[in-house]
């Protein structure tokens, strides 16, 4: 009898079973989210000596040099988009901790300006005139360049500047970095930035502290940000000695806060009479930001390149130029610059239950980077067009002592002219 009640027990689960099919999971709930109104970038950055810092070195940090101390800037570039449109004419401020020492208001604001005079690259003339010279590119860490190295470009070889540009782009190699798109004006209904043509000044003390953004387009923006994510220290260079092969070791201290660092160098000289301009950088593999360092990098841009070896690691405090690079120019420019990563903030915060809807109101990027350069191998006398080299070599000693750099030189370099 308790068998056929067993049976019958069976039956009535394996007959439920076929009738209602294997059992499915519920699909996750998926979190509305809208927004955000407004978006709040502020680019920091560090730079001392004469810092490329992603461009060219300015005649502030020139002029720093030259006066001597340790020539340490700040600066800020605040960016405030809004979807929102402005109930008057549009003003915003930014309303710092007091330790920055900026005063108490950074005024928000936009005025459409001209257009910028475009650059031309290396080579390049205004007229049809065919450039004559070449571009010599190396890359890596270490006393000699490896066997293939350089890459060449013969501009007398290439008539048209396109092809030229085509050509340049191919040899660089570009490593594909993160789509970025910062609040503009062409992006955001309402737009504005700091400093701007109504207000500039310097910035000499610390990001520490609470922060407010306020404006008659925008959310009420309020951050605090710790000592950890104040500006990134400047980079202390404690080695900068060329050998008698030419190679250049560059030694600094350690870096805190730096993920990434990338070093370059960047000059020109004379062979035969044929100007050559050479591109340099740390990285162990081919890339595109030869003589120049990216401005800013993402999280996952810096993990990527690291991963790859185009970054050096953020603890990394020495890199030596290759001999074959300080053998081919007469003088050249070298930059360093750390990557501090980012500090993100949303408001409000997300909420943790997926069916509430996420109504983002404001969210604010921090980015940093500290940069920092310098005349490769030389002192201030080189830079002034003194003598570099062992001071205790005689002065006929031509293996120890090379002729100086001048100024006018490195302002040519500077500006990427051989």
């Amino acid at each position: 009898m308790r068998s056929v009640k067993r049976l019958s027990v069976l039956c009535i689960i394996a007959g439920a079973g076929v009738g209602l099919g294997p059992v499915e999971a519920a699909a996750p709930v998926k979190q509305v989210v809208t927004g955000p109104v407004a978006r709040y970038w502020v680019d920091t950055a560090t730079t001392s000596g004469m810092s490329l810092g992603g461009g060219k070195p300015s005649m502030s940090s020139i002029m720093g040099m030259m006066g001597g101390g340790d020539n340490v800037h700040h600066s800020l570039y605040l960016r405030l988009g809004s979807s929102q449109a402005a109930s008057g004419a549009a003003a915003a401020d930014h309303l710092p901790p007091a330790g920055l020492g900026a005063g108490s208001d950074l005024p928000l604001r936009y005025t459409p300006g001209t257009p910028v005079k475009r650059d031309y690259a290396p080579g390049e003339t205004t007229d049809h005139e065919t450039p004559k010279g070449k571009i010599l590119i190396f890359w890596g860490c270490g006393a000699h360049a490896p066997a293939g190295q350089p890459l060449v470009i013969d501009l007398a070889k290439i008539a048209d500047p396109a092809q030229r540009q085509t050509m340049a782009l191919s040899m660089f190699k570009p490593i594909a970095l993160d789509a970025v798109h910062p609040p503009s004006p062409t992006t955001a209904k309402t737009y504005g930035e700091w400093p701007n043509s109504q207000s500039a000044k310097d910035v000499k003390g610390s990001l520490a502290g609470a922060h407010t953004v306020k404006g008659n387009y925008s959310p009420q923006i309020d951050f605090t940000l710790s000592q950890a994510q104040d500006f990134m220290d400047p980079i202390d260079v404690t080695g900068n000695a060329t050998d008698a092969t030419g190679a250049t070791r560059l030694t600094w201290t350690a870096i805190p806060g730096a993920k990434g660092i990338v070093a370059t160098a960047m000059g020109g000289g004379q062979q035969n009479g044929e100007t050559v301009m050479v591109m340099w950088t740390s990285a162990q593999v081919q890339t595109g930001w030869m003589g120049m360092a990216p401005d800013y990098l993402t999280p996952n841009d810096i993990d990527r390149l690291l991963g790859n070896k185009a970054l050096l690691p953020g603890e990394t405090t020495t890199c030596t130029v290759p001999a074959e690079v300080g053998q081919n120019v007469q003088g050249a420019i070298y930059g360093i610059t750390a990557y501090g990563g980012e500090a993100n903030f949303s408001y409000p915060p997300r909420p943790a239950d997926p069916k509430t809807p996420w109504n983002i109101a404001w969210e604010t990027k921090v980015r940093y980077k500290t940069s920092t350069g310098g005349m490769l191998g030389q002192d201030m006398a080189g830079m002034m067009g003194g003598n570099q080299g062992d001071d205790s070599a005689p002065a006929g000693d031509k293996k120890k002592k090379k002729k100086g750099f001048g100024l006018g030189d490195m302002l040519k370099a500077g500006a990427g002219i051989p």
